[in-house]
C-alpha cells in the first residue's frame, strides 16, 4: 500500500523544487546587481568601483561618435561633455561648479586642433557673459 503513494509523493517533491518561491530558494545567494544600462547606441563605463556610471560615449548612424559624457568629479551626474561632427570633437561644455548647468562652452575649430571661441557664465544665469574669439584679426 505504501508503495501506492511513493509516486504521489515524487510528484509533490518535484513540484515543489520548481516553484520559485519555495523556500530552499531562500538559501540561494541573490545575483550580483546588473551592471548599468546604457544607451543602446552607446558604451556606458563604471571606472571608480562606486556603481555610479562615470562615461557614456554615443554613436550615429553612421557608426562615429557623436557625443561622449564624462562625471569627472565623480558625484553622480555628468559634468563634462565632447560633442563631435564628423568624428572631430567640436565643442566641449563643461560644468566646473557642479550645479548641474553648463557654465563653460569651447568651440573648436573645423580641423578639431584649434580653439576658436571661449564662453563662460561667471554669475549663474545659464547664459555666457564671458566670450573670447581667437585666430580673429
Amino acid at each position: 500500500m505504501r508503495t501506492h503513494f511513493l509516486p504521489l509523493i515524487a510528484s509533490v517533491v518535484m513540484a515543489l523544487a520548481v516553484l520559485p518561491n519555495a523556500r530552499a530558494d531562500s538559501i540561494v545567494p541573490a545575483a550580483p546587481k546588473p551592471p548599468p544600462q546604457g544607451p543602446p547606441n552607446g558604451v556606458v563605463e563604471e571606472r571608480s568601483g562606486s556603481g555610479e556610471v562615470e562615461y557614456r560615449v554615443f554613436y550615429g548612424r553612421g557608426g562615429g561618435v557623436e557625443h561622449e559624457e564624462l562625471d569627472f568629479n565623480h558625484d553622480g551626474k555628468m559634468d563634462t561633455f565632447y560633442y563631435y561632427k564628423n568624428g572631430i570633437m567640436s565643442r566641449v561644455e563643461i560644468d566646473t561648479k557642479g550645479t548641474g548647468k553648463i557654465d563653460l562652452w569651447v568651440y573648436l575649430t573645423d580641423d578639431g586642433n584649434s580653439v576658436q571661441r571661449y564662453e563662460r557664465d561667471t554669475t549663474g544665469s545659464g547664459k555666457p557673459d564671458v566670450v573670447r574669439t581667437f585666430g580673429v584679426n
